[in-house]
């Protein structure tokens, strides 16, 4: 039997312009994880609890996998990524030719979600699906005998879960995330070139082939963050649907290009000078141009109808804004996270106090 685990993700800064090919972002991984556990057994079977699988029983012909019984259409959507991580994953281990097992493997995680104060619960966007097809794939790697540990495996490990996760969410995403739940701590990406890799794909090359090539303009290069820096989470009480927000994004870049080439371009220009910045530990300027970054989303949320900051983000921006603390939103928007960085506990103890009185939920998560 063997058990991994992958940690969620949180976006620093340089959400939406990373979907872009060469904009860099900074996400940090954090404390809240997706473990899998993969076992040998006579057939194979897929767990997934939280999500209301249980005891998937599949066959893998060499290609895909392939259930013993028939799965409703909403089974399907919620099995989807774990059986893209499972048929990739043996897909690529054939092909390198090292005979494959039949194994049970069940996920479960500690990202999912909160309680609220009305005693009902909602979901939190660590990246459960991303950190889960890491997990996965991690696992059933491991009990192949396979290292999983050494950068040359991360980064095996990071292109066989970009493909079942960008394959599994219809060839969209950046899979910053994916990247954050693959190699830990706080990183600089930058997103591999989307129509290179769907060329890729379509043309019948072996996974392996895939997986063992560089990637177009893919980078995940760690950075390390000042000594002292507190990252304070807060949760608004409502997620986001990602997916509608693309959608209008991307009709914004259609009908407007030089707009959205002008502030996704400002975007990255003010992660570059933030990277620059974390690396000189110039902690005034880190706040400086998170604050530069909150201005640019709320620019872009104008112009392409998004409603990315919303009432209660806004709130809680303010409200750590006010003690000190730099604010912004966390990912997509239009819901869900907001961060707040300082540099020292009071102030991060003041954050906290604050966002509880204004019906915000603090999240106690570290960096992993």
């Amino acid at each position: 039997m063997v058990e991994v685990k992958a940690p969620g993700k949180l976006m620093l800064a340089g959400e939406w312009s990373v979907l872009e090919v060469g904009n860099p972002c900074i996400v940090m991984a954090v404390d809240k994880y997706v473990k899998a556990i993969a076992e040998e057994s006579e057939s194979s079977v897929i767990n997934a609890k939280d999500l209301g699988i249980e005891n998937k029983e599949a066959e893998f012909d060499g290609k895909e996998l392939k259930f013993k019984e028939e799965l409703s259409e909403e089974e399907k959507e919620k099995i989807v990524m774990a059986k893209n991580s499972v048929e990739i994953t043996l897909r690529y281990l054939q092909e390198a030719g090292v005979e494959t097992k039949k194994f049970n493997i069940s996920t479960h995680s500690e990202i999912t979600s909160i309680t609220l104060k009305d005693g009902t619960s909602a979901k939190v966007g660590f990246g459960s699906s991303a950190a889960a097809v890491v997990a996965i794939i991690s696992a059933v790697l491991k009990l192949h005998n396979q290292d999983i540990d050494s950068l040359e495996a991360k980064a095996k490990i990071y292109k066989l879960g970009c493909t079942a996760h960008f394959i599994g969410q219809g060839k969209v995403g950046s899979s910053f995330d994916v990247a954050a739940s693959t190699y830990g701590g706080a990183i600089v990406y930058k997103r591999f070139d989307p129509k290179w890799l769907v060329e890729q794909i379509e043309s019948g090359k072996q996974i392996k082939e895939i997986v063992e090539e560089r990637w177009e303009a893919f980078e995940a290069t760690p950075i390390k963050l000042p000594e002292d820096f507190v990252l304070n989470v807060g949760f608004v009480g409502y997620g986001a649907s990602t997916k509608a927000l693309v959608v209008k994004m991307r009709d914004f870049k259609a009908s407007d290009p030089e707009k959205y080439n002008e502030i996704y371009a400002s975007i990255s220009k003010v992660v570059n000078e933030l990277i620059e910045a974390i690396n000189q530990s110039d902690k005034e300027k880190i706040k400086q141009l998170l604050a530069e970054n909150r201005e640019l989303l709320k620019q872009l949320a104008k112009e392409s109808g998004n409603n990315l900051e919303t009432k209660e983000l806004t709130e809680l921006i303010e409200a750590a804004n006010a003690l000190g603390a730099a604010a912004k939103f966390s990912g997509a928007g239009a819901g869900d996270c907001g961060i707040a960085i300082c540099f020292d506990n009071e102030t991060a103890e003041k954050v906290k106090a604050t966002w509880e009185e204004k019906g915000i939920y603090p999240i106690a998560v570290n960096i992993a």
